[in-house]
């Protein structure tokens, strides 16, 4: 008996231990959407969320608490079970991106941890594809296809752009590319184009405004979620926000490093940054954003990768 209670005490310990890093992955994305409203508050000269307890630091739980308890409708001639799992599936994607935390405190270390970032990124896109689909309407399906369209075209510039920090680094390893820029020395020095272009990036591969086409354009009413309400549609605003977070982690260790203080300030400046495009541009055409993803956001990285191959080897 006393064998059994221990068994079920320590499996209960382990299972608090493995989901408590994904729990404040969930906390940061709910604070985090309070920090944006907040922010384009002042953007905009009001005040924000402010009546849900303290200044409004609350208001992430009601909101949280008001979509969970709305009803989940599910369209009649829609195919229910991928329906269903489509949101599902982008989440469990988004918090797997978390096992990658380039801190030198986690337990599991991945060598090759910038190539399971480019794969786990890249299979992303067919929650979004499954989604759209099965929601068996034109208009979940043409945005559905128009995100994709949008993910495949910049996620080849966000390879070479990585690439290039891996030939300076000559390690697939995030904890030692961020090992190099312990001192005064940071790749964002010798790579201030590849910051450029990465910063970009990051937001088309995110759907984020000025690239927010999938839930921005008129005649696509909401993109690929129209037809999601209630738990589900939360579900899908989670995974969008918790990419979003880890993004600006992984872009504070690649072209930053150093400490995990240092990490951790710099990760807010890219929060800031996502926030503040949102409040600052206006939404650019489809045509033009498929047009420099092909053209810039392709020639001017393999160009880098090229020159640091060509230094490396002769």
């Amino acid at each position: 008996m006393l064998s059994f209670v221990m068994l079920v005490y320590w499996s209960v310990m382990w299972l608090i231990l493995v989901s408590l890093p994904f729990i404040c992955v969930l906390l940061a994305v709910g604070f985090f959407t309070l920090f944006e409203r907040k922010l384009l508050a002042g953007m905009m000269l009001r005040k924000g969320p402010n009546k849900v307890g303290f200044m409004g630091l609350l208001q992430p739980f009601s909101d949280a608490g008001k979509l969970f308890c709305k009803e989940v409708n599910i369209p009649s001639c829609s195919n229910v079970l991928p329906f269903v799992v489509a949101p599902m599936f982008m989440l469990m994607i988004s918090m797997s991106l978390w096992i990658l935390y380039p801190f030198k405190s986690v337990s599991v270390l991945f060598i090759f941890g910038i190539l399971q970032f480019l794969v786990t990124a890249g299979v992303a896109v067919y929650g979004v594809m499954v989604a759209g689909w099965s929601s068996n309407s034109k208009y979940s399906l043409l945005g559905s296809v128009r995100s994709i369209a949008q993910s495949i075209s910049y996620e080849i510039s966000f390879g070479l752009i990585v690439f290039v920090l891996v030939f300076m680094s000559m390690s697939f390893f995030i904890q030692e590319i961020s090992f190099w820029q312990e001192g005064a020395f940071m790749f964002v020095y010798l790579y201030l184009m590849g910051l450029i272009l990465w910063m970009v990036c990051i937001l088309a591969e995110n759907h984020r405004a000025p690239f927010d086409f999938v839930e921005g354009e008129s005649e696509l009413v909401s993109g690929f979620n129209v037809e999601y309400s209630g738990g589900l549609f939360a579900l899908i605003f989670m995974s969008e926000y918790g990419s979003m977070l880890f993004s600006s982690i992984l872009s504070a260790c690649l072209f930053f490093g150093g400490s995990e203080m240092f990490i951790s300030v710099i990760f807010l400046f890219f929060d800031y940054f996502f926030v503040w495009v949102r409040g600052s541009f206006p939404r650019m055409r489809y045509d033009k954003l498929m047009k420099m993803g092909w053209t810039i956001f392709m020639v001017i990285p393999l160009m880098f990768v090229l020159l640091v191959f060509f230094i490396i080897c002769f």
